[in-house]
């Protein structure tokens, strides 16, 4: 019998709500643009730390191999009573836009609803491999 891969769908089961959250946590959440930037490459990098924390890092280079800008800031993540994955900047107050449904095949992450990460492409790293 052949893997399920090759009929096209992604290796091992869909995890979604509590499940696939428990899967995003102590590893990386990498967005990057759909449509790559002719001129520019930019990339997200989300780390959910097992105690609640998060730390985010954008960084953005040009496609000539200059200089790199980098920015980054830091959070707090939650499970809410409906299983969805809830992020808030240091010092902000929870709202119910900063939650969203999670839905995982594989590597890859989609939001629920699919618009929250519109014009990204969400996947993700095991573990913290930029020390976030």
């Amino acid at each position: 019998m052949l893997p399920a891969s090759a009929y096209g769908q992604s290796e091992g089961p869909v995890l979604t709500g509590r499940a696939a959250i428990e899967r995003i946590i102590g590893n990386t959440l990498v967005l990057a643009p759909t449509k790559p930037l002719p001129t520019i490459k930019v990339r997200s990098y989300i780390y959910f730390s097992p105690n609640g924390r998060t730390a985010m890092q954008m960084t953005a280079s040009s496609q000539e191999d200059q200089d790199e800008m980098m920015e980054q800031e830091a959070g707090n993540w939650s499970i809410d009573d409906q299983e969805r994955l809830c992020v808030v900047a240091e010092g902000t107050t929870l709202r119910d836009q900063d939650c969203i449904g999670l839905r995982i095949a594989g590597n890859t992450v989609h939001s629920v609803p699919e618009d929250v990460f519109d014009g990204a492409i969400a996947t993700l790293l095991e573990g913290n491999p930029h020390g976030l």
